[in-house]
């Protein structure tokens, strides 16, 4: 524990002060300093005795240990005062460095005597993981305000910094029943184009005759089919490339972390629509396999597959992670690779081992449209350098360009999106697949 003085503290022996700069007129200067010192510094003794003792205090930390990467959360320490007076409280957290953008300024409150309060304050995570809070440093004045006393107490406890489950929240609220268009407007489900029966209805014009239920029309005299809807429990995998392409950053936010948060969302509207989500994480190798599951406890298995994965520095190994994947996985079932490229050569190399899922999966390739790249193509020339550049970023959204038409051409579907229509766009294109596709 350690002792500090406070402003009223200074500004009493700033009176001692004056007192004995006017007794030095009148010839008392020596025992005024020494009379004024003594006051002054019995009081400081006085107000550290009969002030609380740290153990008065009892502090922990409180509150969710969950928090979302690049949204406020609140920090939260509760501090009970056993001591039979009012005590103001300042506390400042330990905060893991560079990880938090957080107001470092003490947070402070009077605490009545045998009651509780809660101390709040504000950090923004600015990277996914397990993080460390450590010390919370204690400052708390004496009854007669002159001292301080100060001490540390170990609060240790981790807090680990999830994808952003508010804006997961957001975009299922704008995902009601499972679709989205990109105007907002909703579609609705396409019936008769599934495997399983759903119900009977009158025929009409430009009904396929296969599915007449003839028995049901001759009991009601008329034309009645059978209407089908896509098949439930179907296995959808996000599958998550950790690569070198996904560590570039677009506004703030790496494509790494833009994919994580798609690839949960698409996990959760799986599920909400009756069918099993699974989760592939990898880059030079497989960092993290999650079977085809759905519920709750299946959700924070994929949370917890999902909040530490870090990108890499190197190209990703898809010849690895395919070879595992056809191991794993027996089912016909849709992939969402969650990928990207920088040159034609590297799509190349990735469309040599792409059958090897492809042939007995649907695979939808899903990119981050690079807007730095175009905004660098477009950009003026106005000395030799700009022209280089140019000429490099145009070349190089030729090549991405040429790779996603050569992807297509081969039937594997391929989609380059912005990254604030990413989740609407994987969405629509997994129900157009369930409507349209049987896998």
């Amino acid at each position: 524990m350690h002792l500090a003085i406070t402003k009223r503290f200074i500004f009493l022996m700033g009176s001692g002060i004056i007192i004995t700069i006017i007794g030095y007129f009148f010839g008392f200067a020596l025992s005024a300093f020494i009379f004024c010192n003594i006051i002054c510094f019995a009081l400081l003794v006085i107000d550290y005795i009969i002030s609380p003792s740290p153990d008065a205090l009892e502090i922990e930390r409180i509150g969710n240990e969950k928090l979302s990467l690049f949204q406020e959360e609140n920090i939260t320490i509760s501090i009970y005062n056993k001591s039979p007076k009012d005590i103001f409280v300042e506390i400042i957290d330990e905060i893991p460095d560079f990880h938090f953008d957080a107001d470092k300024k003490p947070v402070g409150k009077y605490i009545q005597p045998h009651r509780k309060e809660i101390f709040e304050y504000r950090v923004i995570p600015k990277k996914r993981g397990a993080f460390t809070f450590g010390k919370v440093h204690v400052r708390y004045e004496g009854p007669l305000k002159l001292c301080k006393k100060q001490f540390k107490e170990d609060l240790s406890k981790e807090y680990k910094v999830y994808p952003n489950l508010k804006d997961l929240r957001k975009h299922k609220l704008g995902a009601y029943n499972s679709i989205i268009h990109k105007d907002g407007r909703k579609e609705m489900k396409l019936l008769g184009r599934g495997t399983e029966f759903e119900s009977l209805r009158e025929y009409v014009y430009g009904d396929e005759y296969r599915k007449i239920n003839w028995k049901a029309t001759a009991r009601e005299n008329r034309p009645i089919i059978n209407q089908y809807e896509p098949e439930k429990n179907q296995h959808v995998y996000a599958m998550i490339d950790a690569g070198r392409p996904m560590s570039y950053s677009i506004r703030g936010h790496s494509k790494l972390d833009i994919a994580i948060n798609t690839g949960l969302l698409l996990c959760d509207i799986v599920n909400q629509n009756g069918d099993q989500s699974g989760l592939v994480t990898f880059s030079t190798e497989v960092h993290g396999f999650i079977p085809p599951g759905k519920g709750s406890v299946h959700r924070n298995s994929l949370m917890e597959a999902l909040y530490h994965i870090e990108h890499t520095k190197s190209t990703s190994n898809y010849e690895e992670v395919f070879f595992f994947f056809k191991g794993k996985e027996r089912r016909r079932s849709l992939i969402c690779l969650f990928t990207d490229f920088d040159t034609i050569e590297e799509a190349e190399d990735m469309m040599k081992v792409l059958p090897s899922i492809s042939k007995n999966n649907i695979v939808i390739i899903v990119l981050i449209k690079d807007e730095n790249l175009e905004k660098l193509a477009k950009t003026p020339i106005k000395k030799e350098e700009d022209a280089y550049i140019k000429a490099v970023a145009i070349e190089m959204l030729h090549d991405r360009k040429k790779a996603i038409s050569m992807l297509n051409t081969k039937g594997i579907m391929c989609i380059e999106c912005e990254p604030e229509k990413i989740a609407s766009d994987v969405i629509n294109k997994y129900i157009y697949v369930k409507n349209r596709m049987h896998f």
